[in-house]
């Protein structure tokens, strides 16, 4: 995979093999209940992460994934994945496709090579865990509509009264093409930032991207643009205002990263009392990407000034047809001007998609006008930077969609060393080095979590009434 796809993978810890339905009942896990609202088949969930997830890259596991199949199994960390029910498994590609014939129950066969040894796993497959928290009551909700019936998880605050309304908040995550159902993931930065909203007095609501973790849709996020995906937060933004402990009045939109892009799009068509974001863009997306090859490159991957010019000038002709015309992918992918970029694996593309979305999504964003959409909401915003933000390449950003929105209650904040995944590092030069010793896992920061992010939030919002 080339640096520019690892750099766009922006929370890419989240993706799991979570494919195959199982029956979806209420649950009580650590002693702490949850509820089932409505019904949609809960998935199963094999819970490993690999070493590599690459085309032709045997599969061998860096993460085995607490109460999973694989926890079940035996499976363990330095195992290197042979067979799943004798079909060879060549690369985590292979892994998923066998995985997603399965169900709850299915009897499983694992094959693995363990310190050169052959070793034989057998066991039941298990359903992906759910989430549970000391703060809050847990509803795994869904939102339905043009033939998508999306997964959603509803955060209560605990002791919270009927007759109570409460201030909500809609998170919506990144571009990835992952699951927000963490309930393998108990101390992922993004559960620890929402738990500390909950536990402020707000409801908080997520929902799955259509295709993803328990949802069921005629499309997959891999085959949807940017307007088809906004549709799901926009319907789930409505589905949270229409809850009867809700106060629709004291509504937020909270995004991250690709995030912030969405909020002003769905606060365009639905009212809300602010959007909160944190490490956002705030160009079009071709611009966006021409700053991934000329400053990006050079401010935090030390590419010298002389070849992000060439990568630039090499890249410019590829994003001009990619993102500002309507040529048919295949036709661009052939057109003379563009295989120097192709040839110099400056971009990693894989059919018709590009860092693991359909090319037509990022087209779709790039028809955005996003500095004129902050101009015409009337509503406050709150936008964050983390100082060693990598993707969020320069913290003006933040303060140019403040200003932009005009609104007197609007405001910026950098946040000195914090990072694009929700963590903190005394120095860059920390941050940089866990990402490249492998050390970087927002899914179990440890003490890397950085609370200040939840803390500017709660502040700002005590400040709107």
């Amino acid at each position: 995979m080339s640096r520019i796809a690892t750099v766009l993978s922006l929370l890419i810890f989240s993706i799991y093999p979570t494919f195959g339905a199982s029956e979806a009942v209420a649950a009580d896990q650590e002693g702490k209940t949850l509820q089932m609202s409505e019904a949609l088949p809960r998935r199963t969930l094999l819970g490993i992460q690999p070493e590599r997830n690459a085309p032709g890259v045997a599969v061998t596991i860096r993460q085995v994934i607490p109460n999973s199949t694989a926890a079940a199994l035996g499976m363990k960390v330095g195992d290197k994945l042979v067979s799943v029910n004798q079909n060879k498994i060549g690369d985590f590609s292979e892994l998923l496709s066998v995985i997603g014939t399965l169900s709850t129950g299915n009897h499983v066969q694992v094959d693995v090579l363990r310190n050169g040894k052959s070793i034989t796993l057998e066991g039941s497959m298990q359903p992906r865990p759910f989430e549970v928290s000391d703060v809050a009551e847990v509803t795994y909700e869904s939102v339905q509509y043009q033939g998508n019936h999306l997964r959603s998880i509803l955060y209560k605050p605990l002791g919270f009264s009927e007759n109570q309304k409460a201030p909500a908040i809609l998170f919506i995550q990144g571009y990835t093409c992952s699951s927000i159902d963490y309930g393998m993931l108990p101390y992922v930065t993004t559960r620890q930032l929402l738990e500390q909203l909950v536990a402020a007095g707000n409801v908080v609501y997520r929902v799955e991207k259509p295709g993803m973790g328990d949802s069921q849709s005629t499309k997959h996020c891999r085959d949807i643009d940017f307007t088809e995906e906004n549709q799901a937060f926009l319907q789930a933004l409505k589905h949270l205002k229409n809850k009867p402990f809700v106060d629709p009045e004291r509504t937020y939109l909270w995004g991250h990263s690709l995030g912030v892009l969405h909020a002003p799009l769905v606060a365009q068509q639905e009212k809300v009392a602010g959007i909160i974001g944190y490490g956002g863009v705030f160009k079009g997306w071709y611009d966006y990407m021409l700053d991934i090859y000329a400053v990006q490159a050079v401010k935090h991957f030390s590419t010298s000034p002389r070849q992000a010019k060439r990568n630039t000038k090499r890249m410019q002709p590829f994003l001009n047809l990619w993102l500002n015309t309507q040529t048919p992918w295949q036709e661009v992918l052939k057109d003379k001007s563009v295989q120097g970029a192709l040839s110099d694996d400056l971009l990693t593309i894989d059919g018709d998609q590009v860092v693991d979305r359909h090319y037509s999504f990022f087209r779709d964003l790039n028809q955005y006008d996003f500095a004129n959409l902050w101009k015409q909401l009337n509503v406050p915003v709150l936008m964050m930077h983390g100082s060693f933000d990598i993707q969020a390449i320069e913290p003006q950003w933040a303060f140019d969609i403040a200003k932009q929105t005009q609104h007197p209650n609007s405001q910026a904040v950098v946040i000195k060393g914090a990072e694009h995944g929700f963590m903190r590092y005394k120095t860059n030069e920390e941050h940089m080095a866990a990402r490249n010793n492998g050390q970087y896992n927002p899914g179990n920061p440890q003490s890397h979590f950085d609370p200040r992010i939840g803390q500017q939030t709660i502040e700002w919002l005590a400040k709107q009434g």
